[in-house]
């Protein structure tokens, strides 16, 4: 890397520069689908409604209105300029009002007090395009409908997704605006010296726009969650700072030694800080890579995200940084701000860091027992945490996506946004025969007898008063229909081949809430099974809860591999980092607790609501259902992160000769700066997303400013030198090798590197 480092440098620009080239267009691609669990009842039914129903398709979307008038007149009026401005969009093909609705059916779209009134709207492109053309249309929508005394807003998962999509956006922006600043700070207080201080924010942005336009690649070739480029641009930005402050300060630190050697200077470096940051961030991808095995495509998604931004940083890790740091030789200390060093950071064996390590180790038991209790005591609310899939209240309380979904739930009641969707498929024609309908009819019955149910609508509903006979005549031809208003409504209910029927069952609870998931229980388990008569057709529950139960459940089912698997490659990764048995397992014990502490944390704030004044998020109430696994991941190997910075340098120390007491002393002394730095910067990224990015990013990003924040703390500085105090030269003990051979191989490793 030295040899050629401007050749390295050189390639670097040009990886950046098409990086920037297609990183910008990465974000229209992301959507907010994947999140069906393939071969599950929800799944099944989403595609029968999206594939056999026109007026269902995933761009024919809900229009809510609500009139803000104080003495409503002319509603009708008002609405078809509504419908004129919605048909001037080149994506609007078709508007149904409530005014175009039969008379008998028209209370249906009105509200009592008849200032709330919905309609639908149909879209002539794929769903992936009308995600990115909904936010600009709501807005045009808004200009239009506010003169007229409405708030009106499109409602629809391209329209969920899109705004999604926007406010993600606008939470990146915030988060950086707010975090930058701080991260500046910190670096100079770290490093005192402008020029060092550049180098972390350059190996950052070099390798966050590699990555999201390697990502730009993927998406262009298949469906990736809309949360893939927070993930990327938070993990990227205090991932690619830590393991840039570990290389400069391990460089800076070899060039104290010998100013005049920058070859050797950058090949020690790389032969220590390399060597722990490679292993870093092979645990990283290799913990992530267990999510490979969920089978959520989204959760997938984000995997791969930042599965590629940690390749990307590594890459830029072990040949940007070398190339730069021998470009830049003695330069690197330019510019100084802080001539004088930072409290604790004098002398080896005379700092404030190495004093604490020694008072920890000199009564091991007692602080190790008082670190183990606080963790425990913050993990204990994690025992109550409790899943939802994502839905509209993770936007922002004054979205228009958000306002209109709450302002059809107050006019209509809380489950009209979100019922549950009974699929019966079979063969053509089947649900026109006369003992169909009667077996749809028992059904309906069946159904509004269950709690919490307050209606149960089918398309025999859009029929009243007309013999079964009848009904199958005239939807046998249905040109031959004297209301083509009302047929349109019919055939939201009945396919066209008049084979598979939809029974929407509307309850008053939200689509997250016990209630509606122990009513989808009920149904799946109890109603639907017990009718026999169903048993020759393909029976599929849908609908939002029945869709998070079914997420929640698959991952539910992939915790505990992943989380056996994850633990696995990090004592492997450990045991060849450092030859020893009890260090990897006292690492994944730690790793454990601080997991559990970090989930309670997040079950207090979010799940209890103690927070949402702070974060700003409402009432909500859950933990998003992917937010537990991404955590776990993400969380062991950033554990690992350190874990391998610190022991690296205790053993450094140990096969130096030193004792197991002052091998620790020396290595937390040596490494605490340079955590504590890079733990402020990558908490203060963090918990820029918690309080800047929509809400699955607010609970991610706190979860990962507090683990980040006990590890390096509590973790680091409490429990790893009481534990190996405790341990003594057993730190070292592998199998077949004795303590003097562990120090001579460790000496010769270090040696050879």
């Amino acid at each position: 890397m030295y040899r050629f480092r401007w050749a390295v440098l050189a390639v670097w620009l040009v990886l950046g520069a098409l990086g920037g080239l297609y990183a910008g267009k990465l974000g229209p691609l992301l959507t907010g689908g994947g999140w069906g669990v393939p071969e599950s009842d929800s799944y099944k039914a989403y595609h029968a409604i999206s594939e056999q129903f026109a007026s269902r398709s995933a761009t024919s979307l809900v229009l809510a209105v609500k009139d803000l008038r104080e003495d409503p007149q002319d509603l009708a009026g008002r609405l078809e300029a509504v419908r004129e401005a919605l048909l001037r969009e080149e994506t609007i093909d078709d508007v149904y009002l409530w005014p175009d609705a039969p008379e008998p059916l028209k209370d249906r779209f009105i509200s009592e007090d008849g200032r709330v009134t919905f309609g639908f709207v149909g879209m002539n492109v794929d769903e992936g395009f009308a995600q990115k053309a909904l936010p600009a249309i709501q807005e045009r929508l808004a200009e239009t409908s506010a003169p007229l005394g409405l708030e009106a807003s499109i409602l629809g998962a391209p329209a969920l997704w899109g705004e999604v999509n926007r406010v993600s956006q606008e939470g990146l922006n915030n988060a950086h605006l707010h975090a930058i600043p701080i991260i500046a700070v910190v670096l100079l207080l770290v490093f005192r010296s402008v020029v060092s201080s550049l180098m972390p924010l350059a190996l950052a942005a070099f390798s966050i726009v590699t990555a999201l336009g390697i990502l730009y690649g993927f998406a262009v070739r298949g469906e990736h969650s809309v949360f893939v480029l927070d993930a990327s641009m938070m993990l990227g930005i205090g991932l690619g700072i830590d393991f840039a402050l570990l290389f400069v300060s391990r460089f800076r630190e070899e060039l104290a030694r010998n100013a005049h050697d920058i070859a050797g200077a950058v090949g020690r470096t790389l032969a220590t800080a390399g060597h722990a940051v490679l292993f870093s961030g092979l645990t990283i991808m290799g913990a992530m890579a267990a999510l490979f095995a969920v089978d959520i495509a989204s959760v997938r998604s984000m995997a791969l995200g930042v599965i590629v931004t940690v390749l990307a940083l590594l890459a830029a890790s072990l040949t940007l940084l070398p190339a730069m740091a021998g470009i830049l030789g003695r330069k690197v200390n330019a510019w100084k701000v802080m001539p004088r060093p930072l409290a604790g950071a004098g002398a080896s064996g005379s700092g404030r860091w190495y004093r604490l390590a020694r008072r920890v180790m000199a009564k091991p038991v007692r602080y190790l027992a008082g670190a183990v209790l606080l963790m425990a005591a913050l993990a204990w609310p994690a025992s109550q945490l409790t899943t939802a899939t994502p839905d509209v209240r993770m936007l922002p309380e004054d979205s228009a996506v958000r306002r209109g979904v709450e302002t059809l739930q107050e006019a209509f009641g809380l489950g009209v946004s979100s019922p549950i969707q009974i699929v019966l498929e079979g063969p053509e024609g089947e649900w026109l025969k006369p003992e169909n309908q009667a077996l749809l009819r028992s059904l309906t019955e069946r159904l509004k007898q269950l709690g919490d149910v307050d209606g149960v609508v089918t398309w025999l509903d859009y029929v009243p008063g007309l013999e079964a006979s009848e009904i199958r005549m005239r939807l046998a031809e249905p040109r031959d229909w004297p209301d083509p208003a009302l047929l349109r409504m019919i055939e939201r209910y009945i396919s066209p081949d008049r084979g598979t029927v939809i029974v929407e069952v509307v309850s008053h609870q939200h689509a997250s809430s016990e209630g509606m998931k122990a009513l989808v229980k009920e149904i799946r388990d109890g109603v639907l099974p017990s009718m026999e008569e169903l048993a020759p057709y393909g029976v599929y529950v849908g609908g939002q809860t029945a869709e998070g139960l079914d997420v929640s459940e698959s991952l539910r089912d992939s915790l505990v591999p992943v989380t056996l698997y994850t633990l696995a490659l990090i004592f492997v990764i450990l045991l060849l980092t450092f030859r020893s048995v009890l260090l990897p397992l006292k690492a994944i014990l730690l790793n454990l607790l601080s997991l559990g502490a970090t989930y309670g944390v997040l079950v207090i704030v979010f799940q209890w609501g103690w927070g949402k004044d702070l974060f700003g998020f409402g009432e909500f109430g859950y933990i998003q259902n992917f937010v537990p696994i991404l955590l776990l991941g993400l969380l062991f190997s950033l554990s690992t992160d350190y874990e391998v910075f610190l022991l690296s340098r205790v053993k450094e120390e140990y096969a130096g000769g030193k004792s197991n007491e002052e091998s620790v002393a020396l290595g937390v002394e040596k490494t605490a700066p340079m955590i504590s730095g890079a733990a402020a910067i990558m908490v203060t990224v963090f918990a820029s997303f918690a309080f800047a990015g929509i809400l699955p990013m607010q609970q991610l990003g706190l979860g990962m400013a507090v683990a980040i924040a006990l590890d390096a703390t509590v973790v680091r500085l409490v429990l790893v030198p009481a534990a190996m105090k405790l341990l003594g030269d057993w730190n070292w003990w592998f199998p077949g090798r004795s303590g003097r051979a562990a120090r001579t191989r460790a000496g010769l490793g270090q040696a050879g590197g």
